[in-house]
């Protein structure tokens, strides 16, 4: 299989518009993202946030049987911006 000169250079295109951004975690405790991701845009880093504030929330109830709705995942861009905040409360509907 051959690539083209067209096809490496979109992919590298697409690579250089990449940008990382970084997961901080406040539940119980602080948890600071050092290592980050890499997302096309805000809105995937966001998205990216949110299935991640899910998945702990569930970890959460199953594990400790409780969930505090104001625990969350800061987003920050690689320039150190802050980029969104996603709430455990932001995620889960509560029903009674």
């Amino acid at each position: 299989m051959s690539i083209s000169f067209a096809q490496l250079s979109v992919a590298a295109d697409h690579l250089r518009r990449m940008s990382r951004y970084y997961f901080h975690v406040f539940n119980d405790e602080e948890t600071r993202d050092d290592e980050g991701q890499e997302f096309p845009d805000v809105a995937a880093a966001h998205a990216r946030a949110r299935y991640e504030v899910q998945r702990l929330a569930a970890h959460s109830i199953t594990e400790h049987g409780h969930l505090v709705l104001h625990h969350r995942i800061e987003v920050e861009d690689q320039d150190g911006n802050w980029i969104a905040t996603v709430q455990f409360g932001d995620v889960v509907e509560i029903r009674q």
